[in-house]
C-alpha cells in the first residue's frame, strides 16, 4: 500500500527562465518609455518657452528699431537745420528715442547718438559727416526661459539716417490756401523732377486755365481742384507736407551802410535812392549792399546790357526790378530784404518784358545753388514776378519761402541752364516753363536736401 504524505508530494515545477526574462524586459521597456516621455515633455516645454520668449523679444526689438529709426532721423534733421553743426544732434536724437519709450539710463536702456557714424558702411565714407547713427541696447527679463536658467537677454537696434539730395524742384509751402499751385493759361509746365503743394485745401492744385503739367511725381497735401485734369502723372492726394529743403541755409550776413560802389547812392544821409539804370549802354555791377534795391529799366534786346560780378547782392529795400535789357552773371545770389517802412522798405523781385541773358547761382559756398533768396521774416504782400522771355536763363534756386511768385512768359532753364528750383509760399504759372534737374555742376548734387534712412 502506498502512502501519500508530505514526503511524497509532487515537486513544484520550476518557472521557465524564458518567461521571467520576458517579463523583466517588458518592465524595462515601460521604464524607458516613461523616461523618454518625461524627456520629451521637458524638451517640448523648453521649445515652447524659447518660442514664447523669442516672439516677445522680436516684438520688442521691432519697437526698439522704430525708436532707433526715429532717433537717427531726428538727429539728421537737426543736422540739416543747424547747417551741419552737431551741437544739437545728440539732444534731438535722444529726445526722439525717449518719445518712443527708450530713455537713456532708464530701465538699463543705453541710447547712443553718433555723428558721424562709428559703425557700418557709412563710418568710413568721405561724406560720413552727412549721417547720424543711433544705437539702443537694453537687457530684458525672460518670461518662460527663466526655468532653463536664462534670466534675461539683451535686445539691440541700430539705424543710420542722413542728408541726401532731393529731386524736388517745385514746392508751394502755404499750408492752407486754395490754389497754392495755380496754372492759368493754355501752356505746359515740363518739370523733370518732383512737384509738391503743402496746402491742405481741397483745391490745392488747379489748372483752371487749361494748362498742363508733366513731372516725375506730383503730390498734394490736400486734393487737386475739380479742374485739375491735365497732369502727368495723376497727382497723389493727402500726402504729408514736404519740409522746406532750404530751411537749413542761413541768410547772408551784411552790414550797413550801403557799399554798392558801381551805382550812384547817397551814403552820407539816411535818404537812400536805388541803383537805377535807365539808359542804353553796358554796365557792370559788383556785390554789395544796395539800399533801395536795383532798378533796371532798359531797352528791348541788349541795348541795355548789365553784368553782375560774382558774389552776393543784398537788396536792402526796393527789391529787384528789371524791364527789358540783357542780364549776365555767374556765381551770383540776390538776397531780398529791407525794413517795414521808409525808403528801405522791402520790395519785390520783378522781371518783366523782353529780358534776355543768363544768371547762374554759385556752385560752392554757403549759398550754393541759390539765385534769389527772400528774407524769411517777410510774408504776404505783393507777388514776385518772373515774367521774362525764352531768352532768359535762370540756373539756380528761386527761394521765396513766405511770399507768392508768378512765374511765366518763357522763363525757364531751357538752354544753358542745367537746373531750376522754385520754392515759394504760393506759385501761379501764367506761361510755359521747363524745369531741368542736371546737378552735375554742383559738388554735392541737388541743393534741395532731404533726410532719409540709410541703414
Amino acid at each position: 500500500m502506498v502512502a501519500y504524505g508530505p514526503a511524497h508530494r509532487a515537486a513544484p515545477r520550476k518557472r521557465s527562465s524564458m518567461t521571467v526574462r520576458g517579463r523583466d524586459t517588458r518592465d524595462g521597456e515601460r521604464g524607458q518609455i516613461l523616461a523618454l516621455m518625461v524627456i520629451s515633455l521637458l524638451a517640448i516645454g523648453a521649445l515652447v518657452a524659447v518660442a514664447a520668449d523669442t516672439g516677445f523679444f522680436f516684438d520688442y526689438r521691432r519697437r526698439m528699431q522704430s525708436g532707433a529709426d526715429s532717433a537717427a532721423m531726428a538727429g539728421a534733421e537737426q543736422l540739416l537745420r543747424d547747417l551741419m553743426s552737431d551741437t544739437n544732434v545728440q539732444t534731438a536724437g535722444l529726445k526722439a528715442a525717449e518719445s518712443n519709450g527708450f530713455k537713456n539710463g532708464v530701465d538699463d536702456a543705453q541710447v547712443t547718438i553718433h555723428h558721424p557714424p562709428v559703425n557700418g558702411f557709412y563710418a568710413d565714407r568721405a561724406d560720413k559727416n552727412n549721417f547720424v547713427e543711433a544705437v539702443i541696447f537694453q537687457p530684458r527679463p525672460t518670461i518662460f526661459m527663466a526655468i532653463l536658467g536664462f534670466q534675461s537677454a539683451t535686445v539691440s537696434a541700430r539705424a543710420v539716417a542722413g542728408i541726401k539730395g532731393s529731386d524736388l524742384c517745385i514746392l508751394a509751402q502755404n499750408p492752407t490756401i486754395t490754389k497754392a499751385i495755380n496754372m492759368n493759361g493754355g501752356f505746359t509746365i515740363d518739370a523733370h523732377c518732383r512737384v509738391a503743394s503743402n496746402s491742405s485745401d481741397n483745391d490745392a492744385l488747379d489748372d483752371s486755365g487749361g494748362a498742363c503739367m508733366t513731372a516725375t511725381s506730383i503730390a498734394v497735401t490736400g486734393t487737386p481742384g475739380g479742374n485739375s485734369t491735365c497732369f502727368t502723372p495723376t497727382p497723389k492726394s493727402y500726402v504729408p507736407r514736404e519740409p522746406d529743403p532750404f530751411a537749413g541755409v542761413a541768410a547772408p550776413r551784411f552790414a550797413l551802410p550801403c557799399n554798392a560802389v558801381d551805382c550812384t547812392i547817397d551814403n552820407t544821409s539816411s535818404s537812400y535812392s536805388s541803383c537805377k539804370i535807365n539808359n542804353s549802354g553796358t554796365y557792370t555791377l559788383s556785390p554789395g549792399v544796395y539800399c533801395g534795391g536795383i532798378n533796371i529799366q532798359g531797352s528791348s534786346g541788349c541795348g541795355t546790357d548789365v553784368t553782375f560780378r560774382p558774389g552776393t547782392y543784398v537788396l536792402y529795400g526796393g527789391g529787384f526790378n528789371v524791364n527789358g535789357s540783357c542780364l549776365h552773371g555767374a556765381g551770383v545770389t540776390f538776397y531780398n530784404t529791407g525794413t517795414t517802412s521808409g525808403t528801405t522798405k522791402y520790395g519785390t523781385v520783378t522781371v518783366r518784358g523782353t529780358v534776355q541773358g543768363a544768371l547762374y547761382a554759385p556752385t560752392s559756398g554757403p549759398l550754393t545753388a541759390i539765385l534769389f533768396f527772400q528774407d524769411r521774416t517777410f510774408s504776404g504782400g505783393q507777388d514776385n514776378v518772373v515774367n521774362g522771355s525764352t531768352g532768359l536763363t535762370l540756373q539756380g534756386t528761386l527761394y521765396f519761402p513766405t511770399t507768392p511768385v508768378r512765374f511765366a512768359g518763357g522763363a525757364s532753364s531751357t538752354g544753358a541752364a542745367a537746373y531750376t528750383i522754385l520754392i515759394a509760399d504760393t506759385i501761379t504759372f501764367t506761361g510755359g516753363a521747363t524745369f531741368s534737374d542736371d546737378f552735375s555742376s554742383l559738388p554735392d548734387g541737388s541743393p534741395s536736401k532731404a533726410v532719409a534712412l540709410a541703414e
